[in-house]
């Protein structure tokens, strides 16, 4: 499907003049131009275009990030092309391709299906109907038949439940049924994400109260004999200093920028929010395979029939016992070897087909029907013909496939036992004569005999153990969930660090029998770090337990089956690599390299992301408290106007904006992955928040009004002490945004080169304030004289008292912090 185009840099620039303050700024050049005032009505204007040019391109670069983002994530299918299968990018299929689908995977492009087993599809994108429905290739459709009738159709968009199928392309594109209704489903509105609905409601309550409060200075003003046109002006300018409209803007530059860092991180954000809510993530139950692991599956260890152990070094002999292990291996597999003779398929079957070419094991066989393998049934069952006559044979688990044989040597129990505590995943080879296949229910095999058991290793990703320590630095609880053996699990366990005793395993069957005890279940759950034997619906269990328990859980799944606890979860996690599409459309997340370390990579950026918000919005509020509290005290002591609505305008949209926006981009102070979790739900002003901007700008009020009085009582004009006011307002707006770079430390303590852009935003306004002095017009426009020594001396003055403020706020937060008593031992 093509994605919707995004739009102009024309029509995002008209889009920032749909802003109620950019209504209030018209009305102030309106208002202005009435006046008399051109020089005015000029500033305001230019102000209002390069605001808008300014949003624009933020909002631009944003959109332009979001969909580089999605472009990352390729949709890929199998296709046969001159007797080859092969991969390619699903946006290169053409009509009469021939498509292979399987479960888990979603459909590329209108199929007519010719040939499939056991196929059904979740059409609900486009019928609306919540069941999965049967396909069959030699079903019989009447020519107008609706879309949920056609039965012999694998339709764009919609997903394989279970099953094999191939089909050939006959639509692709928008000629496809998916296409036919893609615009109506692109100009859905969705809704907003909770931070930016937080952020406009935060929005709207400054701004209410800061209109109250500007109401209240305009009467006052109008009492005192105040001209009503200089008070209306300096009110919408005392409202666009202080409502900070700009936040959700801000805030949405802020994710952007994280989600870039984390696709260079391996980990693609789906949807915005993600990118915070990570930060919040107070545990994950990641996968094992692939995650934990290295996905490499090898044969390590072969057994015979009687519990008996082939020796590595036999591998490649010609050993009849380890032939017959390795045909039933090869002929009761999937994978299959591309054009290119690379083997393709899942990691189980790609190891025995490996396995089976070494030992010997390749024989021809005509495969006669199949049973696909499925999670929640942990076997797969064939049914072949060879020289010797027609074979049904079956893999799996080796608790699922050893009840289907007759007799089995009390060793092999022994056995199997053994290699599951030592690591190893265990699977059993069964196997029987029949005569006619069509007597054989191969969902239901019985009457087999073994024929041997594998022990398969998959090595430890070496990043995984130092990435579980640092979720346990982190106050985040790592849970492995597995559907391998309890033995096996715990083994693995181990050897990250993750569990060390038996009593911190629990088991699909275990929580299933707790299913009905709310409590005992949530208990259970809380004390284990391992998940065994666990089926797709367990794992949703186990999802809902952790959430219901007060947890903010983020899940990694990569199969059809996933799909529900990865919906279900605060955070979803799909692979990249190895997770199937369906997968990959209920995650929030994906990693492109499978990886667990990538994940918590992505809970530092995540937290970065937030800090970032929130030192976006500290610095805001505190300049726009300061800003009016300035006017607060000049009022309070009968003094003029300390600024002008100009010189006001000046401050906020220009001097103070290439700090805001060098603050969002701002990589973090280190300790990230040292704090707890913060409160799910938590504001990002908070009373913490309050703590540290509330002294610095009441520091920073007091000062501006009490320079304003000095300056008029040395005998200078209004005019020249306005241009001290205004040189301290920017002053303390660089020595504010220098403080926020850490919550905690100390300025001096900080790396000055930790957040470089703003280094060069608050050298930026230096320069602008610098040439607003030197530059007779634009001097002349905002009513301002380049102060003397003694002002600029005072000023400095002034940026240390709000600096010594705003470290003492730092202080005593220091002072009150509480241990980390969130911080879960993982032991």
């Amino acid at each position: 499907m093509p994605r919707p185009r995004q739009p102009s840099w024309a029509t995002l620039f008209v889009r920032q003049f749909r802003s109620p303050l950019i209504y209030l700024l018209l009305g102030a050049a309106i208002l202005a131009h009435t006046m008399g005032e051109a020089a005015d009505t000029a500033f305001i204007l230019a102000v209002l275009f390069l605001n808008a040019l300014i949003g624009a391109i933020q909002e631009g670069r944003a959109g332009a990030s979001a969909e580089a983002l999605e472009r990352i994530v390729r949709q890929t299918a199998r296709a046969e092309r001159e007797g080859q299968v092969i991969e390619l990018d699903a946006g290169d299929l053409v009509p009469g391709d021939l498509v292979l689908v399987e479960s888990g995977a979603a459909v590329p492009a209108d199929l007519r299906l010719v040939a499939g087993s056991n196929v059904l599809v979740n059409e609900s994108l486009l019928t609306r109907e919540a069941m999965p429905v049967a396909k069959l290739a030699d079903a019989s459709v009447p020519a107008l038949a609706a879309v949920a009738d056609r039965e012999t159709m694998l339709h764009a968009g919609t997903t394989i439940v279970s099953g094999r199928a191939k089909g050939v392309v006959v639509a692709i594109g928008m000629h496809t049924q998916l296409g036919a209704i893609g615009t109506s489903l692109r100009s859905s509105n969705a809704p907003l994400p909770p931070l930016m609905t937080y952020m406009k409601r935060l929005s709207r309550q400054i701004g209410l109260m800061t209109v109250i409060l500007v109401g209240v200075l305009a009467v006052t003003m109008l009492v005192r004999g105040t001209a009503p046109d200089q008070i209306l002006l300096l009110a919408v300018a005392l409202a666009v200093s202080a409502i900070p409209e700009g936040l959700p803007v801000a805030v949405t530059v802020a994710l952007a920028v994280a989600g870039r860092r984390m696709a260079a991180r391996h980990v693609i954000v789906r949807t915005l929010p993600a990118v915070e809510g990570l930060g919040a993530c107070t545990v994950i139950a990641t996968d094992k395979t692939g995650t934990l692991t290295l996905n490499r599956l090898s044969v390590e260890i072969v057994l015979t029939e009687t519990g008996e152990q082939i020796a590595p070094t036999s591998m490649g002999a010609s050993i009849p016992t380890l032939r017959r292990i390795a045909w039933a291996a090869a002929a009761c597999n999937e994978a299959s070897r591309s054009s290119a003779g690379e083997i393709i398929g899942d990691s189980v079957d790609v190891a025995l087909l490996r396995f089976a070419e070494k030992a010997g094991g390749m024989e021809r066989n005509v495969r006669l029907a199949l049973m696909p393998y499925e999670p929640k049934n942990r076997f797969a069952s064939v049914a072949v013909r060879s020289e010797s006559g027609i074979d049904v044979l079956a893999k799996g688990a080796v608790e699922t496939i050893l009840p289907m044989c007759d007799a089995v040597d009390d060793r092999v129990h022994r056995a199997a036992e053994r290699l599951a505590t030592d690591g190893y995943r265990v699977l059993a080879l069964a196997g029987t004569a029949v005569a006619d296949v069509d007597a054989v229910d191969l969902a239901h095999p019985n009457g087999l005999a073994l024929i041997g058991l594998v022990g398969l290793l998959d090595p430890l990703r070496p990043e995984a153990g130092p990435a579980i320590r640092a979720c346990r630095s982190a106050g985040i609880r790592v849970c492995m969930v597995t559907g391998d053996h309890p033995a096996t699990a715990m083994a693995i366990a181990r050897q990250l660090g993750l569990a060390h005793r038996d009593g911190q395993l629990l088991t699909g069957a275990e929580m299933e029998r707790l299913a009905t005890n709310t409590d005992a279940l949530q208990a259970a759950v809380r004390g284990a770090r391992i998940f065994a034997r666990m089926d797709p619906s367990q794992k949703l269990t186990l999802v809902e337990a952790l959430r219901a328990d007060g947890e903010v859980a983020t899940v990694t799944g990569d199969g059809v089956n996933d799909a529900p606890a990865l919906q279900a979860a605060d955070l979803g996690v799909a692979m990249g690599l190895g997770g199937t599409d369906v997968a990959r459309g209920a995650a929030d997340l994906i990693l492109t390299d499978d990886n667990f370390a990538s994940i918590v990579a992505g809970v530092e950026e995540g937290r970065v992301a937030f800090a970032n918000i929130r030192k976006v919005t500290m610095f805001v509020l505190g300049t726009g408290l300061a800003e009016i509290g300035t006017f607060v005290v000049a009022l309070l002591a009968g003094l003029p106007m300390p600024m002008t609505a100009v010189q006001l305008l000046w401050a906020n949209l220009i001097t103070e904006s290439a700090q805001t926006a060098a603050l969002a981009l701002g990589r973090g102070e280190g300790d990230e992955l040292a704090r707890k979790p913060r409160a799910s739900g938590g504001h990002v002003v908070d009373r913490a928040a309050l703590a540290l901007l509330l002294p610095p700008a009441i520091a920073m009020a007091a000062f501006a009004g009490g320079l304003f009085c000095w300056e008029l009582s040395r005998g200078n004009t209004v005019i020249e002490s306005r241009g001290s006011v205004l040189l301290a307002t920017v002053l303390f707006q660089n020595i504010f945004a220098l403080t926020l770079r850490s919550e905690g430390r100390p300025i001096w303590r900080e790396r000055l080169t930790s957040n470089p852009w703003l280094l060069l935003g608050v050298a930026a306004a230096l320069l602008i304030q610098s040439a607003a002095f030197t530059i007779t017009p634009l001097a002349g426009l905002l009513g301002i004289v380049p102060p003397d020594l003694a002002s600029i001396v005072v000023c400095i003055g002034g940026a240390v008292l709000t600096l010594a403020a705003a470290e003492a706020a730092k202080f005593a937060r220091r002072g009150r912090a509480l241990p980390q008593d969130r911080l879960i031992a993982l032991m």
